[in-house]
């Protein structure tokens, strides 16, 4: 079981702007999901596979893809509650059993098939991606894919990020996530990454694990996590009003949004959004209209909001 504190930005975001909507869909590129975690129940998650691969629902990259997908889609009143549990969900397993390898063409593969099952978010997780110092070719059509139908990949950035994918992080189709933790301990000289990644806390955010347990985990796919269900959030907000969901242009406003004062003192700046306020002001700045005291507790969990 959990034990110690929550992340504060985590909890700042639940139940704060809304539980999402089905018509926004947000896919999970990580490890395969267990379903039958009781966090899930009532989740709208569909499994895709890119391949005959090995699904086992007790290893490291099960682990890892259950607490990712519960941090999004949790169902209130659970164990795990996730910051966007009506939203619709593709999990698409690009990690074997415990083994976190997976290379440029699986990756495009999983991209498409999310696009093609209507995925408005991906989120991809970090992992071993087959360094080849160039962007492969079908990777490159994928991105294009995603860039010309207004599909936002999120992905974590960090050691265990898709290099191919952090380096195009100021390209309209993808947003990188760091966690803060990682920028104060590894990013102390000046660089381009914290000035493209969103830079967000890390730490101790809830989620599923094998076997029913709940943990907390300190990482960039959790914090990457948050983030895309965030996106959800806003997307679902703009359809609830009556407008096409636009993730390119939530992307803007998010890096727009996001402080740039640097949050212990060196010459680099970064891009740290870490409180609710700022949020607000993301929400505030799109015109969603979305009062902090006008959302129940949890909230209404009927697919529209009232606001």
């Amino acid at each position: 079981m959990a034990g110690g504190a929550t992340s504060a930005f985590q909890k700042d975001l639940l139940f704060a702007f809304g539980g999402g909507d089905p018509r926004i869909t947000i896919a999970v590129l990580d490890g395969a999901v267990d379903r039958t975690h009781e966090c899930f129940r009532g989740a709208r998650l569909i499994p895709l596979h890119i391949g005959p691969r090995s699904q086992g629902l007790d290893g490291d990259t099960t682990a890892s893809g259950s607490h990712v997908a519960s941090v999004i889609f949790g169902q209130p009143c659970s164990s795990v509650e996730g910051v966007a549990p009506l939203c619709r969900g593709l999990i698409v397993p690009i990690f074997a059993d415990d083994d976190r390898d997976c290379s440029q063409r699986e990756l495009a593969r999983a991209i498409f098939l999310a696009v093609d099952q209507g995925a408005h978010v991906i989120h991809v997780s970090g992992g071993r991606f087959a360094p080849s110092g160039r962007l492969d070719p079908v990777l490159a059509e994928a991105i294009e894919m995603c860039d010309r139908r207004n599909v936002l990949i999120v992905t974590a950035g960090g050691n265990a990020g898709c290099d191919e994918l952090v380096e195009l992080a100021d390209a309209a189709p993808v947003l990188a996530v760091l966690t803060l933790e990682y920028y104060r301990r590894r990013l102390r000289l000046p660089g381009p990454i914290a000035t493209k990644a969103l830079v967000i806390p890390g730490s101790n955010i809830v989620g599923a694990a094998c076997e029913g347990d709940v943990v907390r985990r300190s990482c960039a796919n959790a914090a990457a996590a948050l983030v895309s269900g965030l996106v959800g959030l806003l997307l679902s907000r703009q359809v609830e009003r009556g407008a096409a969901p636009d993730p390119h242009g939530v992307r803007g406003t998010l890096l727009k949004s996001a402080g740039s004062r640097p949050p212990y003192g060196p010459p680099q700046r970064c891009r740290l959004l870490g409180e609710r306020a700022q949020v607000q002001a993301v929400v505030d700045r799109m015109g969603l209209g979305i009062d902090r005291a006008a959302i129940p507790f949890p909230f209404n969990l009927s697919t529209s909001l009232s606001g």
